[in-house]
């Protein structure tokens, strides 16, 4: 009659046996990098922590430039103005100057800025101020504007609302 095959019945865990080995594999592979990138970061900590041991009580932390004895804030009108695209935007902004006072002519200088913004914020358009990056760049291109306008005594232009509407 007929022969049955005896090498086929042997083979039917083989499978099984190789998912098993590459699971331990990886889970090795893993575990190692896992240690790898602990040690790594518990390094750098440790080196972090050793830098701010290390610098003296006295001595200031790295912060914004101080302002002069003489510099103040002036206060801008708020600026109200249709923005070029869409033209049914409008955009309020609400900011102060920060001026060395010793010389006259603060409320002036506010004054003409503020037309400088207004004039500048025309010409744009709302895509420019989307996002945390575009707040930015309106802060850094009103900067630039201040700048322009006089570069002696304006030493900071600060922010306090925008609105978009």
């Amino acid at each position: 009659m007929a022969k049955k095959d005896t090498k086929s019945e042997g083979k039917g865990g083989g499978g099984l046996i190789g998912v098993v080995i590459v699971t331990v594999l990886a889970l090795a592979c893993g575990a190692g990098f896992g240690f790898y990138i602990d040690t790594q970061l518990k390094s750098r900590a440790v080196a972090t922590t050793q830098e701010k041991v290390e610098a003296p009580a006295g001595a200031p932390a790295p912060a914004a430039p101080a302002a002069s004895p003489t510099a103040r804030l002036v206060a801008l009108a708020p600026i109200v103005a249709n923005l070029s695209e869409p033209s049914t935007a409008w955009m309020r902004v609400e900011a102060s100057i920060l001026v060395d006072d010793t010389q006259p002519g603060s409320d002036l200088l506010a004054a003409q800025l503020a037309e400088d913004i207004l004039a500048y914020l025309r010409t744009t358009t709302l895509s420019q101020f989307q996002g945390a990056s575009g707040f930015q760049n309106l802060r850094e291109d009103f900067r630039d504007r201040a700048a322009i306008r006089d570069p002696g005594r304006i030493k900071d232009i600060i922010i306090h609302g925008v609105v978009v509407e």
